[in-house]
C-alpha cells in the first residue's frame, strides 16, 4: 500500500490501535481505509495488523464463512511476476494484493469491502498469522 499511495502523491498516516475505519474512495480510483476524523489521508496498516471488521453483507458473510462481524489479520500478500516475456506482455498480473485473512482461511481484497463495512484496528500486530488463506 506505501508504493501505491507515494506514487499517488498522498499524505499517509499509520493505524492507531482501537481507531474505527471506513471505506474511501481516493484519486485515481483508489480505494482504501480511512478515519472518519480525517477522512482525506488513507491509514496503512502493517502486516499482521489485527482487525475487527463489523457490518460485513450477507454475500461476503457466505462467501467468507464469517457471521456480520468478524476478526481478520491485513496481510500484503505478493505475487511472483511471470517468468516468460509473452505472459509479462499480455498477462501481468497484480504484483501486490492487500487482503485480510479469516479464520475461516478465507481471504478478501480491501478493495473490495463494502462502502458500510466498519474496521476497528484491534492492535498494530500479532505474533502468528491466522492461517493460510484460500486465494480465489
Amino acid at each position: 500500500m506505501y508504493r501505491h499511495i507515494r506514487q499517488e502523491r498522498l499524505k499517509v498516516r499509520e493505524a492507531i490501535e482501537g481507531e474505527e475505519l471506513v471505506m474511501r474512495d481516493f484519486p485515481n480510483k483508489l480505494r482504501w481505509l480511512a478515519s472518519p476524523r480525517d477522512p482525506e489521508t488513507p491509514v496503512c496498516m502493517p502486516n499482521g495488523c489485527k482487525l475487527r471488521i463489523s457490518d460485513i453483507p450477507k454475500n461476503l458473510q457466505k462467501e467468507l464463512r464469517v457471521d456480520s462481524e468478524a476478526v481478520a489479520e491485513f496481510r500484503e500478500v505478493f505475487q511472483q511476476p511471470p517468468s516468460s516475456l509473452i505472459a509479462r506482455i499480455f498477462f501481468a498480473p497484480k504484483q501486490c494484493f492487500n487482503v485480510v485473512l479469516f479464520s475461516t482461511g478465507r481471504s478478501l481484497e480491501i478493495s473490495r469491502f463494502a462502502p458500510t463495512m466498519r474496521v476497528d484496528v484491534l492492535s498494530p500486530a500479532i505474533v502468528a498469522p491466522v492461517g493460510d488463506a484460500i486465494y480465489a
